[in-house]
């Protein structure tokens, strides 16, 4: 039977088709680095809590908890694939992976990175593409002003720069 050439898709919020499971490369190692954290370090760590007689079941639950997040972020990797820098032929517009250098309404200038709602929540400047402000800047590109609807209401941002790397070097902050 053939392969199929069509790409995997998810559903995210809201049942929005995502691409498959995509990773940055910082994410994927950072996910990876979580794995090792919790296999070599938390999981030891509380077993022998888990023996005692007089054992806290607060210690189970956060046992279980690890074991139940080592085992999911496992099957996430299991599926993930791994964004490169070439995957792209950069053409100014803001896609998945790839850092933007925002300017919000209060005159404040951040980065973010956009990415996978999988990766997301490792660290501040990642988000996941399905946020409202992401979902305004995918398609935008340097020097656009767009419109974040957000359930706090409608705020606008403007795209001050666009690093096409996946990858998580740092620009000179300017």
């Amino acid at each position: 039977m053939p392969m199929s050439t069509k790409p995997k898709t998810t559903r995210g919020r809201r049942g929005r088709k995502l691409e498959a499971l995509r990773l940055t490369p910082g994410g994927y190692s950072a996910i990876t680095e979580r794995i090792a954290a919790i296999r070599e370090q938390r999981l030891p760590e509380m077993r022998p809590l888990l023996i005692d007689k007089e054992r806290d079941e607060r210690d189970v639950a956060e046992f279980e908890r690890l074991l139940v997040e080592a085992v999911e972020l496992e099957a996430l990797l299991a599926e993930a694939e791994v964004m490169a820098d070439d995957d792209f032929a950069f053409d100014g517009r803001i896609e998945l992976g790839m850092r933007v250098r925002v300017s919000m309404v209060d005159g404040s200038q951040e980065w973010v990175r956009i990415v996978h709602p999988a990766e997301a929540f490792l660290d501040d400047e990642r988000i996941s593409e399905t946020s409202p402000l992401a979902t305004a800047l995918l398609g935008a590109r340097a020097s656009d002003a767009v419109w974040v609807a957000a359930p706090s209401g409608v705020w606008s941002c403007s795209v001050l720069e666009v690093d096409p790397s996946v990858t998580d070097r740092v620009l000179a902050e300017s």
